[in-house]
């Protein structure tokens, strides 16, 4: 789930990535499908507790979960504050366009995107230190398969462009039949949390988990993957986080957020 309050817009050109062509007719029935009839503006993740839906017409995002009664209620002021502690916004890339490396078996960018990213919009990719792990937290829809996945990431993509990212706004995807995507390259660094982008690689499960329930084989996985990530970055448990974590949002869901509490005690401690 994208943070609203992300407004750091995401920065010469990548060369065009080949695209595998999509059926027009089947594009046109399955985005009439996703939208029903309410039009093309997708928000992605919104804080908790300001009931809005982001630039998605017709979703009513929960309100802030509970807090626990020996606590005070935060706010979204308060985590606004705590992101911005120690937060220096990094040199803008003035460089060449750096070389996206893709981990074996993620089905690439240029499967489902109709464009290139827009690098004078992102930052470089810092070394990763941190992974955070999202929702879409869109309306549900129903994906069966990989068309139906490729032509719903072409669409957040593009609604993300309307918010000046330069880019989708996740490193990687996670679809409801355990499938890795490529989402913005990991070369450039993500729009997700606010302010905490830095270091930080974004994945997302496709559905909204505070309505429906991630299937065995997503969980599967997304902990598969993230375990592999923990690997080659040398990640410990404790840098694994959910978005709501980080941020005053419902992200990832209250039904994936218990999921993330016991694997990071389990089968993810045990990586790192």
């Amino acid at each position: 789930m994208i943070d609203p309050n992300n407004d750091k817009p995401d920065r010469p050109a990548l060369a065009p990535h080949s695209v595998v062509p999509i059926n027009p007719d089947r594009r046109t029935a399955l985005r009439l499908g996703l939208i029903a009839g309410a039009g093309l503006l997708l928000g992605g993740c919104a804080s908790a507790g300001s009931r809005v839906s982001g630039n998605t017409p017709g979703v009513q995002w929960p309100s802030a979960r509970p807090e626990s009664a020996n606590q005070p209620k935060r706010t979204i002021a308060d985590a606004r504050a705590d992101a911005h502690k120690d937060w220096k916004r990094p040199e803008p890339w003035t460089g060449p366009a750096p070389t996206p490396t893709i981990p074996r078996g993620i089905m690439p960018r240029s499967a489902w995107a109709t464009a290139a990213p827009i690098p004078t919009r992102m930052d470089r990719m810092l070394p990763p230190q941190r992974i955070t792990v999202h929702h879409d937290g869109m309306d549900p829809v129903s994906l069966r398969s990989k068309s139906d996945v490729s032509d719903r990431l072409d669409l957040i993509r593009r609604s993300h462009l309307r918010r000046n990212f330069g880019d989708i706004g996740y490193h990687f995807i996670i679809d409801p039949m355990g499938g890795v995507w490529e989402g913005r390259p990991l070369s450039w660094q993500g729009a997700h949390v606010a302010h905490q982008n830095e270091h930080n690689i974004g994945v997302m499960c496709l559905g909204n988990f505070e309505v429906q329930r991630p299937t065995s084989a997503q969980l599967e996985g997304l902990d598969q993957f993230v375990a592999s990530l923990m690997r080659t970055y040398q990640i410990p448990v404790r840098q694994i986080k959910t978005h709501r974590e980080l941020a005053s949002t419902d992200c990832p869901g209250r039904n994936m957020q218990p999921h993330m509490n016991a694997v990071r005690r389990g089968p993810l401690a045990r990586v790192g």
